[in-house]
């Protein structure tokens, strides 16, 4: 996957995409440690919102992707645990499409895509056997860089990476919340 050749938004929507993907990992944690998730999600929407069109002011963006920030540090200071980074690499993922709004020169597809594989490959050294969730997280990542290079409507193309990203009940780790 080449992510330069990608434009700003579809760089964001990779991003939106791995963190909705994985955004059972952040309300697992933030309820075992007592903390609303709501900035998360209300990021989340609003850069999907963004991405679609629905939301116009960057600055709206920008507000609610500052409480963002600064609820992840809150939430993430000092944890050392794989939950923990189970939870910043799904942050850091929202972060990243977020900011790649904000900054048009942002580029951390490929940060994102190897925080990932470092997530799954820890799982497995850990002795859990991922070699079936490695092989689907990615077909996820494939199928959400087809989706971004097929040459649709930004519209049409947000709205199928948005639905592809929330059909899974399961994280990229198998992390279920039903």
């Amino acid at each position: 996957m080449n992510f330069e050749t990608l434009s700003q938004w579809r760089r964001a929507a990779f991003c939106a995409a791995m963190a909705q993907r994985n955004i059972n990992h952040v309300l697992l944690f933030s309820d075992m440690w007592e903390q609303d998730p709501q900035p998360f999600n209300k990021l989340l929407s609003k850069t999907w919102a963004f991405l679609q069109g629905e939301l116009k002011s960057i600055e709206n963006l920008e507000r609610f992707f500052n409480e963002f920030d600064q609820w992840q540090t809150a939430l993430l200071a000092d944890q050392e645990s794989f939950g923990a980074e189970a939870a910043q690499q799904a942050c850091q993922s929202l972060y990243s499409a977020s900011y790649g709004l904000l900054d048009e020169s942002a580029n951390d597809c490929e940060l994102v895509q190897l925080s990932n594989q470092q997530l799954l490959t820890e799982f497995a050294e850990l002795g859990n056997d991922s070699e079936e969730l490695i092989e689907r997280h990615r077909e996820f990542e494939v199928g959400v860089f087809e989706l971004l290079t097929a040459g649709k409507p930004k519209r049409e193309t947000v709205i199928a990476v948005q639905k592809l990203a929330q059909e899974e009940e399961e994280s990229s780790l198998g992390i279920s919340l039903s």
